[in-house]
């Protein structure tokens, strides 16, 4: 009898796995994965055939499924009229690397505005930038100040102080490139569209100042007035610090002492 135990056991051991796994393949087969929609061509397309709002299609896939190249639907008037430069097969994916400019650059930037570029660091948000993208455009810059001295008869003192500001709020962006040096991607190179007198300053602003991207979600109204964003100096940081109490460290990490009695 007592030869029989191990094997009841066994058993029982081996019919709670398959249970166990049995319910976590059901609940992995319940749990529905994110999807989104990309530019997939909704017949066979030709090298060189110019694509038009008929050639493709909206195709929702898995978001851990999308090619980094796949184009998102909501860009997909960015590929009409441009030509293919690949044979593709209806209901494949069309990527940026597949179309090429047909039609100059000059004939999607906006009436009453100017394409102008921007050179900013590699990486960030430049990386997943698309044509067709709202960014906002956000500077550092160094304000100098005159103050006067307590000798009145001395020339004002000069103070450098740093200033962060929005300097356009939504900005269209037309292209976008890279920068490399030794086969490394060193600058990412965006053409903006913008008024002529905003193209301006955007031009001297980066001999000025820092420059930082922010995308912004297609469409959103909220916050394109540049003065609703205020500005980011040392007081910020300052009013910041207003009624918070330093924190003393311990000897020993991960210990906690008592506070030393106040008289």
């Amino acid at each position: 009898m007592k030869n029989f135990i191990p094997l009841v056991l066994a058993v029982l051991l081996g019919l709670s796995a398959v249970l166990a796994v049995g319910r976590l393949l059901q609940s992995r087969k319940q749990a529905v994965e994110r999807t989104t929609s990309v530019v997939a061509v909704a017949r066979d397309v030709t090298a060189g055939e110019v694509l038009t709002s008929d050639s493709v299609m909206e195709k929702r896939v898995p978001v851990s499924a999308r090619p980094a190249q796949a184009i998102f639907w909501s860009r997909s008037e960015m590929v009409v009229g441009q030509k293919a430069l690949r044979s593709i097969a209806q209901g494949d994916y069309l990527m940026l690397s597949d179309v090429g400019l047909s039609r100059s650059m000059a004939d999607i930037v906006g009436e009453g505005e100017w394409a102008v570029s921007l050179t900013v660091p590699a990486g960030g948000i430049a990386r997943i930038v698309q044509p067709g993208d709202e960014v906002a455009v956000i500077g550092t810059f160094k304000i100098k100040s005159q103050v006067q001295t307590a000798d009145l008869a001395a020339a004002p003192e000069e103070i450098a102080r740093e200033a962060t500001m929005v300097l356009f709020p939504r900005v269209r962006v037309l292209d976008v490139g890279t920068l490399s040096s030794g086969g490394e991607a060193t600058a990412g190179e965006l053409v903006l569209a913008l008024p002529p007198q905003q193209a301006q300053v955007l031009v001297a602003a980066q001999a000025k100042a820092r420059l930082t991207l922010a995308l912004r979600r297609p469409g959103d109204e909220a916050a394109i007035n540049r003065l609703d964003t205020g500005m980011v100096d040392e007081t910020t940081f300052d009013k910041l610090l207003q009624g918070l109490k330093a924190v003393v460290m311990p000897p020993v990490p991960g210990v906690v002492t008592a506070a030393p009695a106040t008289k």
